[in-house]
């Protein structure tokens, strides 16, 4: 059996009406012309798409015990912590040393502010 090779017909419009050279000459790309559009929607898609998973993701909030190890542990050895904490429907994100736990509340040194927050609106600790 012999294979049979098929050429690919080219499509070309006559446009042998226009009195303009360039218009006569002009070799059309086909769907090349194209693929910017194609490339920039797919692209701003995507952009949508990674803001929407961002915006979706739960806030998995660590378990209350590990919360008070881990603030345990930093003012035991002194060592710096990241608290993150809801407040006020507003995540918020502080960076300084456990100084004093009072109540149900520890509080927190940064280095320009003292932070009084509630062990319950810990949500993260790094």
């Amino acid at each position: 059996m012999q294979q049979v090779k098929t050429r690919r017909k080219k499509m070309s419009v006559d446009r042998s009406y226009s009195p303009y050279e360039v218009i006569r000459a002009y070799n059309d790309r086909g769907m090349m012309k194209w693929g910017a559009f194609a490339t920039g929607e797919l692209t701003e898609a995507q952009n949508t798409f990674e803001k929407e998973k961002k915006d979706d993701k739960a806030i998995q909030a660590l378990p209350h015990h590990l919360i008070l190890h881990l603030l345990n542990q930093s003012f035991s050895n002194q060592v710096q912590i990241k608290v993150k904490y809801q407040a006020k429907d507003k995540l918020t994100e502080v960076y300084g040393f456990v100084s004093e736990f009072i109540n149900n509340q520890v509080r927190i040194k940064s280095t320009d502010k003292i932070y009084l927050i509630s062990i319950e609106q810990i949500i993260d600790i790094n």
